[in-house]
Order: structure tokens, then C-alpha cells, then sequence
């Protein structure tokens, strides 16, 4: 798992915002990549229990929903 948690630290802006939080927070580089390895485990079992496919984008859609239900209740 150390290679596919470094290629989506490299190219997955959710990882590697989640990967450089860690390593300013503890200092080490090696609990920031097995985050994203666990992170990655965890995506992958949720992924296959739900056949749903993988979606970038997923994060924010969520995050932009939960505004505009916000803003619709004010």
C-alpha cells in the first residue's frame, strides 16, 4: 500500500491535503503516508460493499449540498 498512498498524495488533492495536515501536525512523513494508506483501505472496502465507482469530487458536492440546505433553512 506504500506506493498507491504515495501516488494519491501526488495526484489527489484530498490526500494530500489530509497528508501534509499530518506531517505539519506530528513531523513525520511515514504516520502521514499510512493515514492515507488506512484512508485508502477504508475508501476501498466502501467502494466495493456499495458498487458505487469512485467520484474526485465527492467531498466538496457534499460539502456545497450541506451549504445550500443550510442556507435554504435560514
Amino acid at each position: 500500500m506504500y506506493l498507491p498512498s504515495m501516488s494519491a498524495v501526488k495526484w489527489d488533492d484530498n490526500f494530500k491535503d489530509m497528508y501534509v495536515r499530518i506531517v505539519s501536525k506530528q513531523g513525520i512523513k511515514m504516520k502521514g503516508l499510512i493515514a492515507v494508506q488506512r484512508k485508502l483501505l477504508e475508501l476501498t472496502y466502501t467502494l466495493f460493499k456499495n458498487k458505487v465507482s469512485y467520484d474526485k469530487s465527492y467531498e466538496s458536492k457534499k460539502a456545497e449540498q450541506k451549504n445550500s440546505m443550510s442556507a435554504q433553512k435560514a
